[in-house]
């Protein structure tokens, strides 16, 4: 029986793969994964954050992060220092080495973006439109993932 209608929850897997599959493609020359590009390109717009704040910014697990940042540590990609405002805290922020790796994987990315933004436009598409129908998703993902914890949000 062939699938009629793809539900959220599928659609979301399917453009999520679709993603990984095109970035994989275009960036694969490049000095960064898709994934660490996600998490370098974040932080090079954030400049010195938190890595919780970084987690939340790019919807991994705060262990997640943790694992990058352990690996970026051990290749000079980002430095942690003590959070002026508060010396409990640390702040994360790119090293010159990761800027310059982030900085490499933009022509690839924006070929990516370049396609995608055209195809988009070709389908009738407005790019505003489905930016907020994604943080709409991200923001219900959040909320029922902190339901399924237990936590309030």
């Amino acid at each position: 029986m062939p699938l009629e209608f793809r539900g959220p929850f599928l659609l979301l897997f399917a453009v999520d793969s679709q993603l990984g599959t095109l970035l994989q493609t275009t960036m694969r020359e490049c000095p960064l994964t898709p994934e660490e590009f996600a998490v370098t390109s974040a932080l090079n717009l954030s400049g010195p954050v938190r890595a919780g704040e970084l987690a939340r910014l790019t919807g991994l697990r705060p262990t997640s992060m943790s694992n990058y940042l352990r690996r970026f540590e051990e290749r000079s990609i980002v430095r942690r220092r003590t959070d002026p405002m508060d010396r409990r805290a640390t702040l994360v922020s790119l090293t010159a080495r990761g800027k310059r790796e982030t900085v490499a994987c933009f022509p690839a990315f924006q070929r990516a973006i370049d396609g995608f933004q055209k195809a988009l436009a070709d389908e009738g598409v407005q790019e505003a439109e489905l930016l907020d129908a994604l943080e709409g998703a991200s923001r219900a993902l959040a909320t029922t993932q902190a339901m399924v914890e237990g936590k309030d949000e």
